[in-house]
């Protein structure tokens, strides 16, 4: 074996670490859709510190030649003697799931003060709906042995401590009967547009709003090689891509977005760019934003407030024929008060919605404590 790696291997290795010097470097990987690591800058405090040499293996790790074809190599490999997950994904048979943490209790009750903060102060409607994971919903789909917690226990515990001035949309028992369906996406963490439009369903019974059939709606596939966050994160490359639908009701007649800064207006909420691209989610309302305004030719008259994560921006656009204004808020990316962009006083209806793994884990809602 030692003359084997002295004759063939190790000239081999030598090869490909000069190649990889040699070589122009990515800056991003599309099949991880993370930045990669630049090459460190030497001095020597972080030589001697052992930070210098840590950065150097790290840009040689995420640039060394082949790196996506030796991740999908190992990969297979570990799934080969057993191993069914892989970085916070459960590797399942044809599809991928994240496997969520359990809450913090204290961003959830942090979570829970801003939503009570909210409607104390504004005498409105409010709805909550909280997106289980496909680990919750298709447990016939986990590896063996492999457990989620008990979501469904989370969400009723959530909506007991907010009380009756918030009105619980829970989807568990509508996403279950469809469980066998493709609710959720094979190689990413959100629902597809199907599961949304079920979530829509079950909103209307919840908020009193007209019930449509997808029949009423006009379905389009306008993609089918998508490859999400559960594809990058878990280096497994032999899942079936994924396709993207969009559910289509009346008229847009105007759609914005705010980043801070600067609004900018759009003649269509659909981002057709992203769609070349890795980030093909983003097609819907485009990349996270503090605030995006959606215009409809709706004849209600009602505005809709939505405070979300971006599991809402395939379930949005079906409120289309239900309200004459849609306006979405990110609480993440708003941090000077949130009257300063939006009044909610003129809206008719409230609607959270935020996946159980964002509001379990990052307490931007708190944030309506003092921004209401």
């Amino acid at each position: 074996m030692d003359k084997l790696f002295f004759r063939i291997l190790a000239p081999l290795w030598g090869v490909a670490v000069l190649l990889n010097l040699i070589m122009p470097n990515k800056n991003f990987s599309e099949s991880e859709n993370r930045y990669l690591a630049g090459l460190p800058v030497y001095s020597t405090k972080t030589l001697l510190s052992g930070k210098y040499m840590q950065s150097i293996d790290e840009y040689v790790n995420d640039h060394f030649l082949g790196r996506d074809h030796w991740i999908a190599m190992q990969s297979s490999l570990e799934y080969s003697i057993g191993k069914r997950e892989n970085n916070g994904v459960f590797i399942c048979n044809g599809a991928l799931m994240a496997d969520i943490e359990t809450p913090k209790d204290d961003v959830v009750q942090a979570n829970i003060r801003g939503i009570k903060a909210f409607v104390q102060q504004y005498n409105k409607p409010v709805y909550l709906m909280l997106v289980p994971s496909a680990a919750a919903i298709q447990t016939h789909k986990l590896p063996l042995f492999a457990q989620s917690w008990d979501q469904i226990g989370f969400v009723d515990r959530v909506c007991t401590e907010l009380g009756d001035t918030v009105k619980p949309v829970k989807l568990f028992e509508t996403l279950t009967a469809h469980k066998d369906d493709y609710i959720y996406y094979r190689t990413d963490h959100h629902w597809t547009t199907d599961g949304a439009f079920l979530a829509y369903q079950k909103a209307c019974e919840v908020m009193g709003l007209p019930v449509k059939t997808a029949d009423d709606f006009k379905i389009d596939t306008v993609s089918d090689s998508f490859n999400g966050t559960l594809y990058s994160k878990s280096g497994v490359r032999n899942i079936l891509p994924d396709s993207i639908k969009t559910y289509s009701i009346g008229k847009i007649t105007g759609f914005s977005v705010y980043d801070g800064k600067k609004t900018t207006n759009y003649p269509n909420l659909y981002f057709q760019e992203f769609l070349s691209q890795k980030d093909k989610y983003s097609y819907f309302l485009g990349t996270n934003q503090p605030l995006v305004t959606i215009h409809t030719a709706s004849n209600s008259g009602k505005r809709l407030l939505v405070f979300k994560d971006s599991y809402a921006h395939s379930l949005a656009p079906l409120f289309a024929a239900d309200y004459s204004e849609i306006s979405l808020v990110d609480m993440r990316y708003i941090n000077g008060g949130l009257t300063k962009i939006v009044n909610p006083a003129q809206f008719d209806d409230v609607l959270f919605v935020y996946s159980v793994d964002v509001f379990a884990q990052q307490n931007h809602l708190v944030k309506l404590e003092r921004n209401s």
